[in-house]
């Protein structure tokens, strides 16, 4: 009967270690947010969000920055100062403002970055970009999907 019991607490033990092995592997969702809201040129939001598709996306990403999503707004709101026909939004999410601060500091670093954005938005016949708009942020209260990680 004893080695029973010994063999029972053996097996909850490592189910127990086995679960918070499992706890252990899960991704975290990034604590703190970038929204960025792009104005294109006129005529010019599909190249930029193709742009990001084919090569900017995947430079955060080498740095480590998670890509949350990308969106085209259907409408437009003059208040926001929104067109639907030349606006491009995404959010982009980091551990921290620190880690946010360090990743973008690689991203503009990166050659390929340079090469594919940085030279091509510092000349006027290529440049799909007129302004950017960032407001930084951070999940808030117990109806957030999102959780801080600390």
């Amino acid at each position: 009967m004893l080695k029973w019991k010994i063999l029972a607490v053996i097996g909850f033990a490592f189910g127990v270690a086995g679960m918070m092995w499992g706890y252990a592997q899960e991704k975290k969702a990034p604590g703190f947010y970038e929204l960025r809201v792009y104005t294109a040129q006129p005529g010019k939001r599909d190249e930029l969000a193709e742009a990001f598709a084919a090569k900017t996306a995947g430079i955060f990403a080498k740095h480590g920055v998670t890509n949350v999503g990308y969106w085209i707004p259907k409408q437009s709101d003059a208040e926001l100062g929104i067109s639907a026909e030349n606006t491009f939004i995404y959010v982009r999410g980091y551990p921290s403002k620190e880690e946010r601060d360090k990743r973008n500091a690689a991203v503009r670093d990166d050659p390929e970055f340079k090469e594919f954005v940085t030279k091509r938005e510092a000349d006027p016949a290529t440049k799909l970009v007129v302004k950017v708009h960032n407001i930084d942020m951070e999940p808030h209260g117990p109806y957030t999907a999102i959780k801080l990680t600390k």
